[in-house]
Order: C-alpha cells, then sequence, then structure tokens
C-alpha cells in the first residue's frame, strides 16, 4: 500500500508546485521503481516504449496535423457561415450557431482546443458584441468544444482503443448519438438563457443563402464522411485514414481554397510535432505509472473494495462517473486513461457493463474535464481569448453543466442508446 500512496501522492505534490504533468508521471515513477522495488531502471525505457509502440497511436499526429491544417486554412469561416443559415434564426442565435460549428467542426479536427482556438476567437468577441454576457459567451465556447473529443475522428477514442484493445470503429460510430444529444442539450440551455436575457437572434436566412453556404462548406463537410467511411467499410485503418484526412486537407487548403501558402506549412508542421510528442510522451510516462500500480497490485485492491462496496452495475457506472470526474478535473485525458482505465474496467466488465458503453462514458467525462476546472484547458483558453477571471465564469458554466448532467444521465441509463449504431453499423466490432 505505502508504494501506491507514494506514487499517487507525488504525482499530485509535483503538479501542485507546478511541474508539467508528463514530467510529474516520470519522475514519481522512476523514483518508486528505485525505491520501492528491486526491478532494473532499465525497465522504465522499456515500459516508456511499449506503451507508444502502437500502431493505432500513429494516428494522432495525423488527426492533429489535418485538423490544424483546417483550423489555419479558416475552414471555421465556412462552417459559421453554414450554421448561422441553419440555426442563426433561433433567439439566440449566436450561440446556437457556437454550439452547431463545434459539432461539425469536431468531425474535421477531434481535439477540443482546437475547437476553441479556432471558434472562440471569432464567435466570443461577435457574442459579447451583441450583447452577450462575456461569462455566458465563455461557457458556451468552452463547453461546446468538448464534442471535439466525441464526434469522430475523437483523439480520446484513438488513445481508449490502443489502451484497452476496444474496437475504435465502435467508439467512432458510438460517439454519434453522445455528440448530437450534447449538442442537443447545450443549445437547449442557450434558448433559455435567450429567452430569459433577450439575446438577439440573427436575421433569417434565404433558402438560396442556406444552398450557398452548403455549397461553399460542402468539401469541407465531405472529410469527416471520408474518414469515417473508410474506417467503417473497412477500406482503410484509423491510421490510414488520418493520414487521407491530411492529404485531403492539403489539397483543400493550398488547392481548393488557397488559404493556406507553402510557406505557411513549416509552422503548421512544427506545432503538431510539439503537440504529438507531448501526448506521446504522456502516454509512455503514464504507461510507466501504470506498471507500476499494477506491480503493486492496485488492481486486487480495487476488485476488493468493489466486492466489499457490492455495486449493481448501474452504481458501478455512477462511481465510475464521480471517479473519473475529479481525475479529470485535475489530469488530462491520456495519462487518466493509460493509468486508471486497466484498473477500474476489469470490475466494470465483470459486473456484465458493455465494453463500449463503458468506454464511452469514461471518454465524455474525460473531455468534459477539458471545461472543469483547475485543468481547464479548454475554460483557461477561452477565459484568455475573453479576457475575463475564470472564476466570473462558473455560476454560467454550471448551468450549461446542468444540460450536459441530464445527457450524461441519459447516457448512463440507457446503455442501448449508445449501442444501437454501433450494433447496426459495425457489428462485429460490439
Amino acid at each position: 500500500m505505502t508504494p501506491i500512496l507514494f506514487l499517487l501522492f507525488g504525482m499530485v505534490f509535483f503538479i501542485i508546485i507546478g511541474l508539467p504533468l508528463a514530467f510529474s508521471i516520470f519522475i514519481i515513477s522512476s523514483g518508486t521503481l528505485i525505491l520501492f522495488t528491486d526491478l532494473p531502471f532499465w525497465q522504465i525505457m522499456q515500459r516508456f516504449f511499449s506503451g507508444v509502440n502502437s500502431f493505432v497511436l500513429t494516428a494522432i499526429p495525423f488527426f492533429l496535423l489535418a485538423g490544424n491544417l483546417m483550423n489555419s486554412g479558416k475552414i471555421t469561416d465556412k462552417l459559421i457561415r453554414l450554421s448561422s443559415a441553419l440555426v442563426g434564426h433561433i433567439r439566440g442565435g449566436l450561440a446556437h450557431i457556437n454550439v452547431l460549428v463545434s459539432l461539425l467542426f469536431g468531425g474535421v479536427s477531434g481535439s477540443a482546443v482546437a475547437d476553441t482556438a479556432g471558434i472562440g476567437t471569432l464567435l466570443i468577441p461577435s457574442m459579447i458584441k451583441k450583447g452577450y454576457t462575456t461569462s455566458f459567451s465563455v461557457s458556451v465556447t468552452a463547453t461546446s468544444s468538448v464534442l471535439g473529443q466525441i464526434i469522430p475522428p475523437s483523439l480520446i477514442m484513438i488513445i481508449y482503443a490502443a489502451s484497452t484493445g476496444v474496437s475504435v470503429q465502435a467508439l467512432f460510430v458510438a460517439g454519434v448519438i453522445p455528440g448530437i444529444l450534447l449538442a442537443l442539450s447545450m443549445m437547449g440551455v442557450s434558448y433559455i438563457y435567450a429567452v430569459k436575457y433577450d439575446y438577439p437572434r440573427e436575421p433569417r436566412k434565404s433558402g438560396m443563402d442556406l444552398w450557398i453556404a452548403f455549397r461553399e462548406s460542402f468539401h469541407v463537410l465531405l472529410m469527416p464522411v471520408i474518414i469515417l467511411g473508410g474506417v467503417l467499410t473497412g477500406v482503410c485503418t484509423a491510421t490510414e485514414s488520418a493520414v487521407i484526412a491530411v492529404v485531403y486537407s492539403l489539397f483543400i487548403t493550398l488547392f481548393i481554397d488557397k488559404t493556406l501558402t507553402f510557406r505557411d506549412l513549416l509552422p503548421i508542421f512544427v506545432t503538431t510535432a510539439k503537440s504529438t510528442a507531448t501526448s506521446l510522451f504522456c502516454i509512455g510516462s503514464a504507461t510507466i505509472f501504470g506498471y507500476l500500480l499494477a506491480y503493486f497490485r492496485a488492481n486486487v485492491l480495487i476488485a476488493n473494495m468493489m466486492t466489499q462496496l457490492n455495486f449493481t452495475s448501474t452504481g458501478y457506472i455512477l462511481f465510475v462517473v464521480a471517479l473519473f470526474t475529479i481525475i479529470g478535473a485535475f489530469m488530462d485525458a491520456t495519462p487518466a486513461i493509460y493509468i486508471f482505465v486497466p484498473i477500474v474496467a476489469p470490475a466494470g466488465l465483470a459486473l456484465g457493463l458493455h465494453p463500449v458503453h463503458l468506454a464511452m462514458i469514461i471518454t465524455l467525462v474525460l473531455a468534459l474535464g477539458m471545461v472543469t476546472p483547475p485543468y481547464g484547458l479548454c475554460l483557461l483558453l477561452a477565459c484568455q481569448i475573453a479576457k475575463i477571471d475564470p472564476r466570473r465564469v462558473f455560476f454560467d458554466l454550471g448551468i450549461m453543466f446542468i444540460g450536459v448532467s441530464i445527457t450524461l444521465l441519459i447516457i448512463v441509463l440507457w446503455p442501448d442508446l449508445i449501442l444501437f449504431l454501433p450494433r447496426l453499423i459495425v457489428p462485429k466490432y460490439v
């Protein structure tokens, strides 16, 4: 028990003093191996390499690059025009546009942070100018950005699949319904706000305006269709579809829209390389951490605790939601999955939970961790764009989370809602 506590509290200590998460995990794991085991030190490098030595993970840099290319190529502008034509006429139009753009952009970037940066920079100042409060504008932008981690392709789902062996295809398909439900819940809360505070609606677009907006954004909307179509039909793997996404993004931004030049590519490549290196270092370090937890039989302790608590399957899922809500508030999804999922997932499967249902709940809760303080990268980025103290956003953020929590409860209680599409489209993976 002592080594486990040393691992956990040591990691928390390093995070509190400001050390980056990946380094915190790596340092405390190395120290624990030296102090509490007789294992040779080269096990550190071996476990690190085994964590990143996965073909599925090679999809990460390509999806990041595709998202960065689309973001830098001002693809967001086209999605905003299309969303405005579709939902701008509803009261609180800019808030609905914000949510719908995030839903569409999620199918392009797969990244919540990219969503916040690309959409927030454009829509937060516009919303404030139209009379929306700054805190509400930030809350809508930050909360809706998590759709980028739920609507396929999702980087969190790729990482979950790599760490657990659950089918990427099944996870991608399973993310569609929760993503749409979350978007509807956010738009519902936004509408209530708009009625209460008399937020404006945008001018109704004509049918011709809608057609023009759709035609301009058609090749953008085609990208997630290409990605998902290739993966689901078995024509290509998730990694190969990510490569196709990069080639397609380059073609659109360089030759169709001409919003990028070859000179613009080097900074985008460098940014993507840095993001990839950070993600893979996190994965490698978390693999070492998870290996040591298994070495000290933390999974046995958790299993015994579950037995003593005598959880039902529903009770266990609610416990998982609470656990990963806390974890997601302090830790990025990548190390959280590699460290804690191998410990808690077996108990859930033993209770008869479906692995895809459990995966969707965990990925959804961890995605929401991008908004919950103190970690909340999307919240902090949106606050930085709006130049507002995060503490002033908490009330409106809490109201938005009421709608999100209702959706999450529906997903928890009705697993068939999540499993319907995978069983229909990719039955061999469910």
